[in-house]
């Protein structure tokens, strides 16, 4: 598990990643979440649906962050 903010773009936090990271706030630091950075999924922004993990995507231009991530932050 790692702690993240979930207003960095992580795949585990965009609503275009089709996975489950388990994320959790319980015993994070305020405004952050804990999540399974080795899950894997599917990033369905562009046409290829390419696996991602969790982790990924600090790059990522098309980054919009998840209901489920929002109500952590």
């Amino acid at each position: 598990m790692t702690q993240a903010s979930p207003s960095s773009p992580k795949c585990a936090f965009c609503k275009r990643w089709n996975g489950n990271a388990q994320l959790t706030n319980r015993g994070a630091g305020k405004g952050f979440v804990f999540f399974n950075n080795s899950a894997t999924g599917k990033c369905m922004a562009g046409q290829n649906h390419i696996d991602k993990r969790a982790n990924e995507g600090s790059g990522c231009k098309n980054y919009a962050i998840s209901p489920e991530a929002d109500r952590f932050v």
